[in-house]
């Protein structure tokens, strides 16, 4: 395509039709995430219930299940306030035995997921036009990503809904051979305001700092030369106001939380960079980031991301200053041993801007999916035979997208959840008395899910906090999976015996803060008595099958859980 032609479609993209008023885009949008979460049935990233709801609903009903990052102090309380909220108005008004326990948090991220959306529409349309921008909440809606990764309980969620309204509002570069595109352009850019939304950010999780440290530089050098110093002080010192304001603010925060005076992200920093004890989880090679989260987040989208990108550079004519700030992220979060692709989430908006341009360039309007043609109509050009028109695109996304969100919403690893369905209805009917999970540490939801104080553990995993321990630091998932059968005879009573008193111990050294350590579960290696109901993933079953039969345990419920799985441990039913 030559440069004419891509100057000549992408000037198409900036005269704005008429459309429906933003509210009902917004609305449309809140709807399609509703029916979005309420097709989620399945259970991918612990993260997703052990950092938000099991917290949470420890904080309001008193029992439950806390990890060892909120009894060290490496976790904030912002995000989990957020989930408690919503626990504490079911509890005044006694609907916490309903099935809005398990509902209310879900419509939450619903809310935030469309949030997200309509950032990424409001965005788009600030940098590249109303046209452009139509494509970019498309590909946000369709998206399996959103559709399967950001409509869950995760801090990441709440992360990318900030951001992506800091973008809106943040001061983008626009290149001078850029036409006027939206009318309130230079109305919507507000530094102050973009700041406190990225504050939020950071108080929610502090790791996004380094995503606006980024944006930061890019603002700083592309300043223009008339006032620079001034500006650059002016900028400077807002930052810094805000800066210590957001800094109080999670301060108060965490102390609500914790009772007492902490600061997360020092802790967080000692672990995992000074530490470097994230590895622990999973050692990421140094280029994962580019060639494994970026490709999982936009797969099908992700040629279009590049070619938007390209064009952006190409024609001067929207900011290629969000794809920098993009990379330089990309690059800084590679620092680390251990990556996730969810750790990009915030990039999201930014990609879908791009793909959108590339599109748009390539074969107009979204709404020309919907125009017929007239009889006055001129003969069609040889190139609209070209397979880039509108119909096959939006096919192409829906293609490539909707089948994986079903599938992952729907199908993959769904028995950790059905498991819960299960044990609820046998509390309720008394059959109940104590669960154990002989299982990978978090491989299910936990309390959040039951909502019954009963008795229940799983086997730990927690890190050391220190490296000198790394060789010689116990954990249960491990000995357990290395000799399940001598586990079993060392772990459990040989006769109906009781327990001795639990006592809860350091992972691994570090200060436990008082009063809000969790004292409900044996600690790492304690002896305990054999429970009512275990929970296993059938290839373990297969394993201490005749140790079972052996105490009296039988198969009473079975679950599919998925068709795959990278973790041998996790494959089979529950």
């Amino acid at each position: 395509m030559s440069a004419a032609a891509v100057s000549s479609h992408s000037s198409s993209a900036y005269t704005a039709p008429k459309r429906p008023r933003r509210h009902m885009l917004f609305l449309a949008l809140v709807v399609l995430r509703l029916v979005n979460v309420f097709l989620v049935q399945t259970f991918i990233h612990p993260d997703e219930t052990w950092q938000s709801l099991e917290v949470a609903h420890r904080a309001v009903f008193g029992y439950g299940y806390i990890t060892w990052e909120w009894r060290h102090a490496l976790r904030g309380f912002a995000h989990p306030m957020l989930f408690a909220a919503v626990y504490r108005a079911l509890a005044m008004l006694r609907l916490d035995d309903t099935s809005l326990i398990l509902v209310a948090p879900y419509v939450v991220v619903a809310l935030i997921a469309a949030a997200i959306d309509y950032a990424t529409f409001a965005f788009a349309k600030r940098l590249a036009g109303s046209q452009v921008a139509y494509w970019a909440v498309f590909c946000s809606a369709v998206s399996w990503t959103m559709g399967s990764g950001i409509v869950r309980p995760l801090v990441n969620s709440a992360e990318t809904m900030l951001t992506a309204l800091a973008f809106v509002y943040w001061p983008w570069h626009h290149p001078s051979t850029a036409p006027p595109t939206y009318p309130a352009n230079n109305n919507r850019e507000s530094l102050p305001f973009s700041l406190c939304l990225a504050a939020l950010s950071c108080i929610v999780r502090p790791t996004s700092a380094v995503l606006w440290l980024c944006a930061g530089i890019v603002l700083l050098i592309n300043q223009p030369r008339h006032h620079r110093v001034s500006r650059t002080i002016r900028i400077i010192t807002t930052t810094l106001l805000i800066g210590i304001l957001a800094l109080a603010t999670m301060l108060l925060v965490d102390y609500l939380g914790y009772k007492q005076w902490v600061f997360p992200p020092y802790q967080f920093y000692i672990f995992n960079v000074q530490q470097d004890l994230g590895t622990w989880f999973g050692e990421s090679p140094p280029l994962y980031h580019l060639y494994v989260s970026l490709p999982i987040l936009f797969t099908s989208m992700l040629p279009f991301v590049i070619h938007g990108v390209y064009l952006s550079w190409c024609t001067k004519r929207v900011s290629v200053e969000p794809a920098v700030v993009a990379a330089m992220a990309s690059f800084m979060f590679s620092l680390v041993g251990h990556m996730e692709y969810r750790f990009l989430y915030p990039l999201l908006p930014i990609g879908f801007m791009y793909c959108a341009i590339s599109i748009q360039t390539l074969v107009g309007p979204l709404q020309h999916i919907h125009v017929a043609k007239k009889h006055d109509d001129p003969e069609p050009d040889p190139q609209s035979k070209s397979i880039w028109t509108v119909r096959n695109i939006v096919l192409y996304l829906l293609l490539t997208n909707i089948p994986a969100t079903l599938y992952l919403n729907l199908v993959h690893q769904r028995g950790v959840v059905d498991v819960f369905k299960y044990l609820r209805h046998e509390v309720a009917s008394n059959n109940v008395s104590q669960i154990g999970f002989l299982m990978p540490c978090h491989s299910t939801p936990f309390y959040s899910h039951l909502h019954k104080n009963i008795p229940m553990w799983f086997l730990s995993c927690e890190p050391p906090l220190d490296k000198q321990q790394l060789d010689t630091h116990y954990w249960e998932a491990n000995d357990f999976e290395q000799s399940p059968e001598l586990f079993l005879q060392k772990i459990f009573f040989t006769h109906n015996g009781q327990p001795q008193d639990t006592q809860e111990e350091s992972a691994g050294g570090g200060r436990l803060l008082d009063g809000f350590m969790d004292n409900s579960a044996p600690a790492p290696g304690q002896k305990r008595s054999w429970p009512s109901h275990l929970v296993l993933y059938d290839a373990m079953v297969r394993r201490i099958d005749h140790v079972l039969v052996g105490q009296g345990y039988s198969e009473c419920a079975r679950f599919f859980n998925t068709h795959f799985n990278g973790d041998s441990r996790r494959k089979g039913d529950v």
